[in-house]
């Protein structure tokens, strides 16, 4: 398989005496060769083919699916994992997931449903023990040395990361300057991807979805490490992973509407509010940081998607301290997929959740939980994440 930014090419093997081939539910292919160039394509799009290997009498013997995407002119470098090609190929039984390598990294962890499946060297992992009626959701796991990553200034940023993990009395500084990476896609049951091909209908799709990204404190109390200010403890959120918990440090509501609006994308925004104690955890001061570095840029309004860009810096507004930073870029198609890609510090707790206007459950896209406060610096890793879907 060759990717380009305009172009993909497969090839499968040769077990029929003719092929079919369709892009995202559309005809693109008829021929006894066992090998496709599909060109005209947009650069970093997911693109989804579905190969149907026929006998002489054009019945389809073998089914194969297929989910990949184009490169892009130029990869961003804040998160490495947000224009990097993976690809997923269904057949019966059988599920394979392939990925770009990353800089500096040997080895791989694989979860499937969350438990672990297996380490691998090679970027390539192939499951045989598939249930065609069970949906499954992968996770590719990874860690590399701050020195190694994209990031600006990386090698002065691993420099004080270790720095700061050998003052932190209950910090390592392998910790501190351990960048985390994580890829997931969740692929529908292979009954459902092998069945005849169709094009999904606007109808059957939830053109409206809510994309909601929450960070909190899990604590009830948080001592401050600066023993010098008057304010001894702050009050956490006092929880765990809750999509609906009304505790919190920030929300980000994005309201995705893609019935064919002009503004597609609405951005909902709260802060929660920092509360302040003495040594004896009476109340001496609470304030509200301002919402301002919260904001949805870059939207890209398509025939064949919405993007845009969800940028977030928000700080305690009792003392000086490091901003709560991440960002995220998601790419929501209009035949059903998604593809969000997110870098944030490693602290505090960040969740991300999913759902469609009209239903009461959340999908959960990402959570991450603190490696302790010290990891807000600028100057420590930074955990990078993806999640992408292959359903139709």
């Amino acid at each position: 398989m060759e990717q380009k930014q305009d172009q993909i090419t497969l090839a499968w093997p040769h077990i029929g005496e003719s092929y079919r081939v369709y892009r995202n539910g559309q005809f693109v292919y008829s021929g006894q060769e066992p090998r496709l160039t599909d060109t005209s394509l947009l650069p970093g799009t997911i693109y989804s083919y579905s190969i149907e290997c026929l006998d002489a009498q054009d019945e389809p013997i073998e089914k194969i699916k297929v989910q990949t995407a184009t490169a892009v002119s130029e990869k961003r470098t804040e998160n490495v994992l947000a224009d990097s090609i993976f690809t997923t190929v269904v057949t019966k039984g059988q599920i394979s997931l392939e990925w770009e390598p990353i800089d500096g990294i040997e080895e791989y962890t694989i979860l499937r449903n969350g438990l672990e499946a297996g380490k691998v060297k090679k970027c390539l992992f192939i499951d045989l023990e598939i249930e065609d009626q069970e949906e499954y959701t992968y996770t590719i796991r990874a860690r590399r040395p701050l020195e190694l990553s994209e990031q600006e200034a990386s090698e002065g940023k691993s420099l004080m990361a270790n720095i700061l993990g050998f003052l932190k009395w209950d910090t390592s500084t392998q910790r501190t300057a351990m960048e985390e990476f994580e890829i997931t896609t969740r692929i529908a049951p292979l009954k459902q991807l092998l069945e005849g091909e169709k094009q999904k209908s606007p109808e059957n799709n939830q053109s409206k979805k809510h994309l909601r990204y929450t960070t909190f404190l899990p604590q009830k109390w948080l001592k401050n490490p600066n023993a010098a200010s008057k304010y001894h403890y702050f009050k956490g959120d006092h929880r765990g992973f809750n999509p609906d918990s009304p505790q919190y440090r920030t929300r980000a509501d994005v309201h995705l509407d893609m019935s064919g609006v002009d503004e597609p994308v609405e951005l909902v925004k709260s802060v929660g509010t920092t509360k302040a104690y003495n040594w004896l955890r009476s109340p001496i001061g609470e304030a509200q940081a301002s919402d301002e570095g919260i904001a949805v840029e870059k939207v890209f309004n398509t025939d064949e998607k919405v993007a845009f860009q969800l940028i977030h810096s928000v700080g305690n507004p009792l003392v000086l301290s490091p901003a709560i930073d991440y960002d995220v870029h998601a790419t929501f198609y209009r035949n059903g997929e998604m593809d969000i890609a997110g870098n944030h510090d490693q602290a505090p707790h960040h969740e991300v959740y999913l759902k469609s206007v009209d239903s009461p459950h959340w999908e959960t896209i990402h959570q991450s939980r603190s490696k302790g406060l010290e990891m807000m610096a600028p100057s420590t890793a930074n955990k990078l994440w993806r999640y992408t879907t292959f359903t139709i």
